[in-house]
Order: structure tokens, then C-alpha cells, then sequence
């Protein structure tokens, strides 16, 4: 019992600090921000990925190792062999997989910033994480045991809420797009 609450708790957990993650991403590509805000938020953007990965590393093994569950070894990581809802888990699995990806390129941004193609390549896939954090959404909304209940609704529409809240931030800079794309990666 104790796997099956530790499962719930890492998933709805993780869903929350990937949500400020991709919420601080889309804020931290503003341009017009100033540098010191712009350090403080890579710093929590980072971190809160960080720990979102954790948690989420938590909730898959927690889950692969509940007998409760149903998930099974091939369900956690092929679309939709779950022998517990399938499509709800394969959601998770394709939001997983895209995350995999985002989180590479971040480690490796260094060796992306080098040119203006290598930069528009990082962001190309960096962008990701916005299905990746849809799919994660998704999946909490249709696998989670707890989904249907008032407490579970008030995390995910919080994360909603925080996500939109980066991105219309983002969207705001004034900055012109090809002004972006011919600079370095920061």
C-alpha cells in the first residue's frame, strides 16, 4: 500500500515542479527581461526541472514495483501496452519520452550555442516541452486514481494556470523574432 501511495504522491507531485519548470522556461526566454531577473528565473527553471525529474524517476519506479498498479515493465515505456488503461499510461509514456529529449538538449546547450543553426536546433526541440507538459497533464487527468477529486483538480488546474501565466508572459516580449534566432543560446 505504501508503493501505491508513494506512486500518487511522486506522480502529482512531479506533474506540479515540471509544471513551474516549463511555466519558468517560457519566462525565461523573454529578452527584454532584465539580466539579474533572467538568472533567478533559469535558476528556479532549473531547478524545478530538476526536481520534477526526481519525483518523476519516483512515481515510475514506485509504480513499475506496485503490484497494484497493473502498469508492468513494457507498459511503462511502449504506447499503449499497459494492462492499466492503457492510453492514460501511454500518455504518460510519450510525455516521457519527449521529456527525455528536452532534458538532453538542456544538458547539452553548451555544445548547441556555438552557432546561430545549432541555436534554432536546441530551441526546435526545447519546445517540446510544451507537449511534453500537455501529455503529463493529460495523463494526470485520465490515469490518476485520484483525478476525479477536488484537491487533485485544484494541482492540475493550478499547473494550468501557471503554465498559461509563463507563456502569456513570453508571448508579451517585444523582442522581434529574427533578433531572437541570431542570438546565442542564454
Amino acid at each position: 500500500m505504501l508503493t501505491w501511495y508513494l506512486a500518487r504522491g511522486a506522480g502529482v507531485a512531479a506533474f506540479a515542479a515540471l509544471s513551474l519548470a516549463t511555466a519558468a522556461g517560457a519566462v525565461t526566454a523573454r529578452r527584454s527581461a532584465a539580466i539579474e531577473r533572467r538568472v533567478l528565473t533559469q535558476y528556479l527553471h532549473r531547478t524545478a526541472a530538476l526536481t520534477g525529474l526526481l519525483l518523476l524517476v519516483l512515481h515510475l519506479f514506485t509504480v513499475l514495483i506496485d503490484s497494484y498498479a497493473g502498469v508492468g515493465v513494457l507498459g511503462a515505456v511502449l504506447p499503449l501496452a499497459s494492462g492499466y488503461r492503457p492510453l492514460a499510461v501511454s500518455l504518460g509514456v510519450l510525455s516521457m519520452y519527449l521529456l527525455v529529449a528536452v532534458i538532453g538538449t538542456g544538458l547539452l546547450r553548451a555544445s548547441f550555442a556555438n552557432s546561430a543553426r545549432g541555436a534554432r536546433s536546441w530551441r526546435a526541440v526545447h519546445l517540446l516541452a510544451y507537449p511534453a507538459w500537455a501529455l503529463s497533464a493529460g495523463h494526470f487527468l485520465t490515469a490518476g486514481t485520484d483525478a476525479g477529486r477536488w484537491w487533485a483538480r485544484l494541482v492540475l488546474l493550478a499547473g494550468c494556470a501557471v503554465v498559461a501565466a509563463g507563456v502569456l508572459v513570453r508571448l508579451s516580449d517585444r523582442a522581434p523574432v529574427n533578433a531572437r534566432l541570431r542570438g546565442a543560446v542564454r
